[in-house]
């Protein structure tokens, strides 16, 4: 019945869980593991633009871009342990971010006895990437975060699960 678990990760603690929880299906269906990860461009790029912009900018101080992202205080993850030192830019960033992500969801997977793991690294509006995603790889199952990186304005908008959960053809599963 279940072939394929399709499993979204931004990263958070409640992604996490999801991706444990994915897994546990997974495994007892012997299916294959697809984690995918969409850039987290809202999370990361605009906060250090505007950080690299305002506080090192305007001073005229010549700073690798490793040592701003380490000095935001708007970042989201223990980036100067995830970023190396050659990245010349959000972009470099981003990717670094999610292959740490990725590798991290990896584990949890084979941790829980999934064989088949496959991963996704996805650029976009979350929720028609991991919809879009789900429907190429022919996904049975979509389980995600009930709540992630998200902000005040996933309150007002929606979160990014319930908009999978009112799009995806396929069962979603939203983990709290």
């Amino acid at each position: 019945m279940i072939n394929t678990v399709l499993i979204a990760t931004d990263g958070s603690s409640h992604a996490d869980k999801a991706v444990a929880f994915g897994c546990d299906i997974a495994s007892k269906y012997g299916a294959k593991v697809v984690v995918v990860h969409v850039l987290l461009r809202d999370h990361l790029s605009e906060s250090l633009r505007h950080m690299a912009a305002q506080e090192y900018g305007a001073t005229g101080q010549e700073m690798p871009f490793t040592a701003v992202i380490a000095a935001s205080p708007y970042g989201r993850f223990p980036l100067a342990n995830i970023i190396p030192e050659d990245v010349s830019g959000p972009h470099d960033a981003l990717h670094a971010v999610a292959n740490h992500i990725i590798s991290n969801a990896t584990r949890i997977a084979r941790e829980h006895g999934v064989k088949d793991v496959d991963s996704r690294i996805e650029d976009g509006n979350p929720a028609s990437r991991i919809v879009e995603a789900a429907e190429e790889t022919g996904a049975d199952l979509i389980v995600t975060g009930a709540r992630g990186l998200s902000d005040l304005k996933a309150l007002m908008v929606g979160s990014v699960s319930h908009r999978i959960a009112h799009t995806a053809p396929m069962t979603c599963i939203a983990v709290r």
